[in-house]
């Protein structure tokens, strides 16, 4: 594992890129301030440009823009047809399916970003496939398949055979699997940072550096740093996982590391495989695991294995963590037996946001002056788009039908107080890992971790099997 702090990914982007941005020093106004260099903020900051040219942005970032989980994911982008099923129970169906073709919209919205401001961030249209790799993962995405037909979208997410999943990538262990023919690969780096130099290009004013410590309301709203503030009449919080730690957001969210590793570059194996269209990848399990090939022909295997964090504080633990990188690469192996020879030249991790329900919260508070958007469980470059719209939206104020789109505001089951909820978490997350390799091994977990695994979803919780 790298020591640097950086994935391939943002090492990778910033092999030619600009110098960062100077801290903010001293005072500033503006009309929106933005907490957050990661996609969040900075669709944000993009859609409100497109909105109101000449409006005046200053956006505040703790590290770099794209430093934290917008430049070190798997780079999967696609909506939410594979969440239509709790769309439909939480909305309705009608309702469902505006917000599913909203999310959808994410795709063809950062490719054409990506063309029209010439970022070259590898932008593959192929497809998503969510794979069976053990018995216990069968049939995972039938009601989701059963519901796409129901409401007359059965194109957007369908089931393939065993033989016909395993013309796309050939492992030994793939039983069957459901497409999502509308999603695409991005090298997320390459994406976050093409999008800071538009902002820049824009006018949008970028600190680098630049650690918020909090926000005071009133009017104007007040961001106050270690060496100055900004004064705005809106601020948006683009915090992803480090809103677990923000006071308001405490019971709403919860730390849970990630983690990739990737191979040394593969292309003929991966010919050997069949595995040349691009389509990213995942299985069935709920601690996934999700892999893509890259331009060079090199495979990055994630899984969602890592820490859980006390309070809200991300530790160095999510960014190094040899026991979750080891996993990875274990899961990696039972995947592709074939490759067991190959060489891993890269590891990297950090924490991703996970909310009761798997879904994002996307609001505003304080009247309507401090909006927010965080909880994207491990799927965030598509649905950061849309929230980013959908944030420009409100604080434009016109009657645009994303600012009135039923996730807004929306109400989600609360985590417990800590010290319970990093108890639990960290419990359970070991349960849910152990209750998944033993179903991959093909064994029946024993009786404690089935009930740990299956405690969050009897308490309510979307999480476990």
């Amino acid at each position: 594992m790298n020591r640097d702090g950086r994935s391939y990914w943002l090492r990778e982007a910033l092999a030619d890129d600009e110098a960062p941005a100077p801290p903010l020093v001293g005072p500033a106004e503006c009309d929106v301030a933005i907490v957050g260099g990661g996609y969040t903020g900075m669709w944000t900051a993009y859609a409100l440009t497109q909105r109101a040219p000449g409006i005046r942005i200053v956006l505040l970032e703790q590290d770099i823009c794209g430093g934290g989980p917008s430049g070190r994911n798997g780079g999967f982008v696609h909506g939410w047809w594979d969440q239509l099923p709790l769309l439909v129970d939480l909305y309705g169906s009608e309702q469902a399916l505006e917000l599913a073709w909203a999310a959808d919209e994410s795709v063809a919205g950062i490719a054409d970003f990506c063309t029209r401001h010439a970022v070259d961030a590898w932008v593959r249209r192929a497809g998503y496939l969510q794979m069976s790799a053990s018995v216990a993962q069968d049939g995972e995405w039938e009601q989701t398949v059963e519901t796409c037909k129901r409401l007359g979208v059965a194109e957007q997410y369908y089931e393939l055979s065993g033989e016909e999943a395993r013309r796309r990538c050939d492992s030994p262990v793939f039983r069957g699997a459901a497409f999502m023919p509308n999603a695409a690969t991005v090298q997320p780096a390459r994406l976050a940072r093409g999008l800071r130099h538009v902002l820049v290009e824009r006018g949008v004013r970028i600190h680098e550096g630049t650690r918020v410590q909090r926000v005071v309301d009133g009017s104007p709203m007040r961001v106050l740093t270690r060496g100055g503030e900004v004064a705005a009449p809106q601020v948006v919080l683009g915090l992803n996982a480090w809103a677990a730690g923000w006071p308001s957001f405490r019971t709403s969210l919860l730390a849970w590391g990630s983690h990739i590793v990737l191979t040394e570059p593969i292309p003929d194996r991966l010919a050997a495989l069949g595995w040349v269209g691009g389509e990213g990848i995942s299985d069935s399990r709920f601690t996934i695991h999700y892999f893509r090939t890259t331009a060079d022909g090199r495979i990055a295997f994630g899984a969602g294995v890592g820490a859980a964090g006390y309070g809200g504080r991300i530790g160095t633990r999510f960014d190094h963590d040899e026991r979750a990188s080891e996993r990875a690469r274990a899961g990696f192996a039972r995947l592709f037996p074939m490759l067991r020879d190959v060489r891993f030249v890269d590891a990297w991790g950090g924490p991703i946001d996970i909310s009761s329900d798997r879904l994002p919260a996307i609001g505003s508070r304080a009247g309507g002056r401090l909006h927010f958007a965080h909880g994207y469980s491990g799927n965030g470059v598509g649905p950061a788009f849309l929230a980013g719209r959908i944030l420009a939206a409100r604080i434009d104020g016109g009657d645009d039908r994303l600012a009135r789109l039923p996730i807004v505001n929306r109400r989600a089951k609360a985590f417990p107080p800590e010290p319970m909820r990093y108890i639990g978490a960290r419990v359970i997350r070991e349960a849910l890992i152990r209750h998944d390799e033993a179903t991959d091994a093909g064994r029946r977990p024993g009786l404690i971790v089935r009930f740990l695994a299956a405690l969050p979803r009897l308490l309510g919780y979307r999480l476990g099997p």
